[in-house]
């Protein structure tokens, strides 16, 4: 598991993807998401990186931005069979990634190349690494519901995996 970076969810937004998270675990049998903060990434490191250095560029790149409106729309799949809401790409958006990744990137090694700007698709997770075939299940449930949301990012969060247990742990929530 890597230190995740990336706003977390106002509400009711926050509530909603939980629910999801709990309605997956229980229809098909999906281990509950490992960041229990409904968050969108901007970035991930190796857990190997320093948290207090990430927290202070986390908190040098929030004092540099405002809030601003995001939007989100449908489902998505990515490989290796993740479920997913994607992020519209704004203006505000990539200013604020572009600017998390040179402040991070320097810290530590991404876990994957998909966190770099020419790569990057901003998303909220509903399910990892799952079977094609129940992927393609979960999407077909999940695929009436609306996920055309609008919501204001007013912060950057810091999650990381715990010594014990599965679930990741809050280091600091930035506002911006």
């Amino acid at each position: 598991m890597a230190i995740i970076v990336g706003p977390t969810l106002p509400e009711p937004y926050f509530e909603r993807v939980e629910a999801v998270w709990d309605e997956l675990a229980d229809r098909f049998g999906i281990d509950r998401y490992p960041n229990p903060y409904p968050h969108a990434t901007l970035y991930g490191l190796a857990e190997s990186a320093d948290v207090d250095a990430v927290v202070a560029a986390v908190e040098r790149v929030a004092a540099e931005h405002d809030p601003f409106t995001v939007r989100t729309s449908g489902l998505g799949v990515f490989p290796g069979a993740h479920v997913y809401v994607p992020v519209a790409k704004s203006p505000a958006l990539l200013d604020l990634h572009r600017d998390a990744v040179d402040a991070l990137a320097p810290l530590g090694d991404a876990p994957t190349d998909y966190y770099e700007p020419e790569r990057w698709f901003p998303h909220v997770g509903l399910a990892l690494s799952l079977e094609a075939d129940l992927a393609g299940e979960v999407v077909a449930h999940l695929a009436e519901r609306t996920f055309a949301w609008e919501f204001t990012v007013d912060n950057v969060s810091v999650t990381r995996p715990p010594a014990d247990g599965d679930e990741h742990q809050l280091v600091a929530s930035v506002e911006l």
